[in-house]
């Protein structure tokens, strides 16, 4: 190999190439077969960048491989694996949407130590916390104070839907019967209340080692205390609709409006629909407000007399006695073990002006 084998063409292309190399590595190889091209000797070459002759024909040898001089960079390396994974940045999307306290964390907000410690915590590795601060930034985050919310007041909301279902009544007509609705499970095993026992030592209640269970439909009349209950497996809108049913044939042609709460089997558009054929208007109860349904204080004393501490031989034994006990009670008892006699209940002022007698 000679300088004069070196076209002026493969000249410029290494001037070019040294011109755009960012990579020392590279950078220094370039010189070297350039400074030989341009007729230098090698031992001058090597001598001034530190390196031996050897790797200065190494290099001529890989530039002049080819058609065109190489660039003579390193192959890429594999390196070390990266611990962050598109599952780590699926873990952080989800934590950041989810306070700290969720998690157990005495915290308000994220940080950047707390995110790494839950990451440990769930995949088992650590990370740094500048990769953490990158995937962050990758997710549009940026560090900043964060500002004061007032929480909703939860009894005003209440209060607000209260006032609605009351605009939502109908207007001075005792000839509209107002209904209450829920429903409640019935389970083979019992419901535990306390029983005497011996100092030191608890009572025992006996399981069939099978649990079953049955949902008990009902409806009660506020004005008279009249109830209709219905039994069913299990509690969708295919279940509830038959009670629509018996209401409507009990009240014939009169106008009815029930309360009610929002479970899925209620708002179906099934059920939506049945009740405007049947002429039901519902009125919806607010959402986690059980105490202003008066149905719940029924279910309560009923399964406390009927079901607490005792195991039946069956779930449809417990049933029917539930129901038998239910209708067992007279009207006047329905009213006042639900609390609607109360002078507290909810509805008692409205309700008073508007249907006669109601109260």
């Amino acid at each position: 190999m000679n300088h004069s084998s070196w076209s002026a063409a493969e000249v410029r292309h290494l001037e070019q190439q040294l011109h755009k190399a960012r990579d020392s590595r590279a950078y220094r190889r370039t010189l070297a077969v350039l400074e030989y091209a341009r007729g230098r000797p090698v031992l001058a070459i090597a001598a001034s960048l530190g390196v031996s002759r050897q790797s200065i024909y190494n290099w001529i040898s890989a530039c002049r491989s080819g058609d065109k001089p190489a660039r003579l960079t390193d192959a890429a390396r594999s390196g070390r694996p990266r611990r962050w994974t598109a599952e780590h940045q699926a873990l952080l999307r989800h934590l950041v949407e989810v306070a700290p306290e969720r998690f157990g964390y005495l915290a308000v907000s994220w940080t950047v130590s707390l995110l790494q410690e839950q990451i440990a915590k769930v995949t088992g590795s650590s990370v740094s916390d500048d990769t953490v601060r990158r995937a962050l930034h990758q997710e549009q985050y940026v560090w900043k104070r964060p500002r004061y919310i007032l929480e909703p007041d939860p009894d005003r909301e209440k209060k607000s839907n209260i006032r609605r279902i009351v605009r939502g009544l109908p207007r001075k007509s005792p000839e509209t019967a107002l209904l209450v609705e829920d429903e409640t499970d019935l389970l083979l095993f019992p419901p535990l209340r306390s029983a005497w026992s011996k100092v030191g030592q608890t009572t025992e209640v006996r399981l069939s080692g099978w649990n079953a269970r049955k949902v008990v439909f009902g409806a009660m009349d506020l004005r008279t205390g009249e109830r209709l209950f219905h039994l069913r497996d299990r509690q969708r809108s295919e279940d509830f609709r038959p009670l629509l049913n018996l209401i409507r044939k009990q009240y014939g042609s009169r106008p009815v409006a029930l309360l009610l709460d929002e479970d899925s089997s209620h708002i179906a558009k099934a059920s939506l629909a049945l009740a405007n054929k049947l002429n039901i208007q519902l009125l919806w109860l607010p959402k986690r407000a059980p105490e202003l349904n008066p149905m719940e204080s029924l279910w309560r004393h009923s399964k406390d007399v009927v079901c607490a501490n005792r195991q039946y031989t069956t779930i449809d034994h417990e049933a029917r006695s539930f129901v038998r006990y239910l209708k067992s009670q007279t009207n006047e008892e329905a009213l006042q073990l639900s609390g609607v006699r109360s002078p507290d209940f909810w509805l008692n002022d409205q309700l008073s002006k508007d249907f006669c007698g109601l109260a």
